[in-house]
């Protein structure tokens, strides 16, 4: 998946960060025992690449399925199968699988996994804001890497939708410049999916290479 994108304060502002800190661990704390709760998660979901220096402004569908430690991702270009184990990302365009294990992952790294869970570790977090967008009570909260030398990206922007308790959208800021959207277009929860769904079966892929 093509992911997978200092503050100088006085003292008034400290204390108003503090603030902003106690708050957003509230939204974010009540968005981790929601998602907990599910036992299946369908989302239907729109992926933007931005980067206005190399003219690039592209947008792509999917759908994530989750369940437990299993996801599987379909987008038009590829597909990602993640058994619990190992991760299978397929391209359609060389007709190739790239088959790591979930080990090999760093600890925080963003997957479609926990793209909207990312925040329970590794994260400082803030309230940049609250609003109202299509008539929902929006909080805006900015995550920040602790490690970030070891990162690729500088901050990723959440838009919770506090009266659901449910993340709409995650906006991850690369250093190479790019902007990563993911939109939640449709969400479905416990749904039942059999764990066939997030194995690679290779005789469904006529002469794929394999590469591990």
């Amino acid at each position: 998946m093509k992911t997978i994108l200092a503050f100088s304060l006085i003292v008034a502002t400290m204390f108003n960060l503090f603030s902003q800190d106690a708050d957003a661990k509230k939204i974010l704390d009540k968005l981790s025992e929601k998602n907990k709760s599910y036992k299946t998660v369908e989302l239907e979901f729109s992926f933007t690449v931005e980067n206005k220096e190399q003219k690039i402004n592209e947008t792509t569908k999917g759908v994530l399925k989750l369940k437990d430690d299993k996801y599987r991702v379909t987008m038009k270009d590829q597909e990602i199968f993640c058994n619990g184990t190992k991760v299978y990302t397929y391209s359609k365009e060389t007709n190739e699988v790239q088959v790591i294990s979930v080990d090999e992952l760093e600890d925080d790294a963003i997957t479609p996994k926990n793209m909207f869970t990312i925040y329970e570790s590794n994260f400082k977090s803030r309230v940049k804001e609250t609003k109202k967008e299509d008539g929902k009570n929006i909080s805006v909260i900015d995550l920040y890497p602790t490690k970030p030398k070891e990162k690729d990206f500088t901050i990723v922007r959440l838009f919770v939708d506090t009266d659901k308790n449910q993340v709409l959208r995650a906006n991850v800021l690369a250093k190479n410049g790019s902007l990563y959207i993911y939109k939640i277009e449709k969400m479905t929860t416990d749904k039942e999916l059999n764990d066939t769904l997030f194995e690679f079966d290779k005789s469904k892929y006529p002469n794929v290479t394999v590469i591990e």
